[in-house]
């Protein structure tokens, strides 16, 4: 991260640790926001804040899109995980999956990991944060076929998300033809 977003994203940090201080006291008045103003002075000056990462651009149509297509993927997960737990529960097959990221950017590994997690049936056991290498447990897989069903499924989520956030990092993926 170059010094000018450095200095952007701690300033954004700032103003969202001031915002926090001034919804606790309750109240908006010149001594309340000089006082958090010292309190988060002395917060980065005593603790090692890391930076966060900016999105350079958040596009509000894909977002939504991503948003609807993650409800879209709970609901599904869910029913599939819903009858295997009634009808077949000891028939059920689980495998561990490397998954391979294109994305760099921390918000965007964040919101896959996040998405994986929420998902019945998925679950993150590692992230090699240097090579963007996910490795999640995945059920049912009774085949190479599902998994690669599942490897597919964490991939489509990391293109939507960075469709929708335009990050430092990342170039957004190209849009297909319609």
């Amino acid at each position: 991260m170059n010094g000018s977003r450095r200095v952007a994203s701690r300033l954004f940090m700032g103003v969202w640790l001031l915002g926090i201080w001034l919804l606790l006291w309750g109240r908006v008045d010149a001594l309340t926001v000089a006082g958090g103003a010292v309190v988060v002075v002395g917060v980065y000056a005593t603790s090692r804040l890391p930076a966060v990462p900016l999105v350079r651009r958040i596009r509000p149509l894909r977002l939504a899109m991503a948003v609807a297509e993650f409800a879209w993927d709970l609901l599904a997960s869910s029913v599939v995980i819903g009858w295997h737990a009634l009808y077949r529960p000891r028939q059920v097959r689980s495998a561990i999956i490397d998954v391979d990221l294109r994305s760099r950017s921390e918000v965007i590994l964040l919101g896959v990991t996040t998405s994986i997690s929420l998902r019945p049936g998925t679950i993150l056991i590692d992230l090699d944060l240097d090579r963007a290498i996910l490795r999640i447990h995945a059920m049912p897989v009774h085949g190479p076929w599902e998994a690669d069903s599942a490897r597919a499924g964490v991939i489509r989520t990391e293109e939507r998300l960075m469709r929708a956030f335009v990050t430092w990092e990342d170039a957004p993926p190209q849009e297909e033809p319609r």
